[in-house]
């Protein structure tokens, strides 16, 4: 089976959150391929979970002072700090198509074999941690995801660390740990990074990039053919930035919250 592979590389984040929706309605409607999407944040962000709150997660003073993106995803989990030093990733599939599975973990199950074929690849280990759906190698959590299913599409969204800014997602988020495993008290000790993995010895982005594209393709099954975004996708994805970086969008639960409060006053 042929999957479409696309990397935009270096994108604004609440683009890049626009254009994984676009994709995921033409992926939906059957107007293109399924998709695997690979990009890094221009701009240091946080992406945050379509349920949650801003004022409960983001310091947002620090963030409008030091011109870091809060970008809501139409996604549900968690939110993650993200930075040039993150390999993200969306992978997208028509629901129902067969080779995501139907179900919320199987879908889970399935993607992010991906990465621990990537890690085995890179030649360390690499482990699913079901209740977090994150991937962990050496006992650390390594990739954080997040799942969504609309318009006839499933997306498995992703990160892939590289490097971290632990000290400025120290300052970025009221609980980083909140994510990571039972017990974890520092951010720092719950999390690795392909940096600290090679022992400082450095890496080629672009081999590690190939090796996580063959790791998705052989956890699918699927060959990615690398090819571009249709002008309509692209137009999609230009409408939908603008929703994404407007207040009422990136507020909206925490609007919803206030106005909950109010009439129960």
């Amino acid at each position: 089976m042929t999957w479409r592979f696309i990397d935009t590389d270096m994108t604004d984040g609440y683009y890049s959150t626009a254009l994984f929706e676009s994709i995921a309605k033409h992926v939906g409607g059957g107007e293109v391929d399924d998709t695997i999407l690979f990009w890094r944040a221009k701009t240091p962000a946080v992406y945050l979970g379509y349920h949650q709150y801003v004022e409960d997660e983001i310091h947002e003073e620090y963030c409008a002072a030091n011109g870091i993106q809060v970008v809501r995803r139409v996604l549900g989990g968690g939110c993650g700090f993200c930075d040039e030093d993150h390999i993200l990733f969306s992978v997208i599939a028509s629901e129902g198509g067969g080779t995501v599975p139907a179900d919320i973990q199987g879908a889970y199950s399935r993607v992010l074999g991906g990465l621990i074929n990537t890690l085995r690849m890179l030649g360390f280990d690499g482990k699913l941690e079901p209740t977090r759906n994150a991937v962990y190698s050496q006992g650390r959590k390594i990739s954080g995801n997040a799942q969504g299913r609309f318009e006839g599409a499933v997306l498995v969204n992703g990160s892939f660390l590289l490097d971290f800014g632990f000290d400025e997602m120290d300052r970025v988020l009221k609980n980083p740990p909140m994510n990571l495993a039972e017990g974890v008290e520092c951010a720092r000790d719950g999390m690795i990074t392909l940096s600290e993995l090679l022992d400082g010895a450095g890496y080629d982005i672009d081999y590690v990039k190939g090796a996580l594209k063959r790791g998705f393709e052989d956890a699918l099954g699927v060959e990615a053919q690398r090819g571009v975004l249709t002008d309509s996708e692209i137009e999609l994805a230009q409408r939908l930035s603008e929703k994404h970086r407007s207040r009422d969008w990136i507020y909206r639960m925490d609007d919803k919250r206030r106005r909950r409060r109010a009439r129960e006053r």
